[in-house]
């Protein structure tokens, strides 16, 4: 039960998410190592709607307030989303295609997603969305890329 209230808390962030169209500028400390971050998300079958890109920072608020939020055109098979200045750190990525446009990822009677979606590392929940765990990776380094394979 609650991995699905996680689930359901992950949508509402992402349809909220959805209202901005562009991440807002985030202030970084000057002492900090920064990284050039590449994310190619692939596996896009329908070249219509958006992809819409949610990034962690932390355990405590994956799932619930992400540091960045992207909408970009669903306009190629790979969307390639790129943050010059990353700071080195834990992250995880939600990311799923809004098809229809309409802010929120479509879900059946069940609650289970009809628009596709994936997670960091490409990791799955069973019943909601991946865990901290299985989806965190590290950033580090002057460059750093990373793929995410949309179902």
């Amino acid at each position: 039960m609650k991995s699905k209230l996680h689930f359901v808390a992950l949508l509402v962030f992402l349809f909220y998410a959805g209202q901005v169209s562009k991440a807002q500028e985030i202030s970084y400390p000057e002492n900090r190592d920064f990284t050039e971050f590449k994310l190619y998300i692939q596996g896009i079958e329908d070249l219509k709607g958006e992809i819409r890109i949610a990034v962690f920072n932390s355990k405590e608020k994956y799932t619930k307030e992400p540091i960045h939020a992207i909408v970009l055109p669903a306009d190629s098979s790979t969307i390639i989303w790129k943050q010059e200045m990353l700071p080195s750190g834990e992250y995880a990525i939600a990311v799923y295609h809004d098809k229809n446009e309409n802010g929120k990822i479509d879900t059946n009677l069940l609650g289970i997603p009809k628009e596709n979606y994936g997670f960091s590392n490409n990791a799955r929940g069973r019943f909601g969305p991946a865990s901290w765990e299985d989806s965190m990776f590290i950033v580090d380094g002057n460059y750093f890329s990373t793929s995410i394979i949309i179902k």
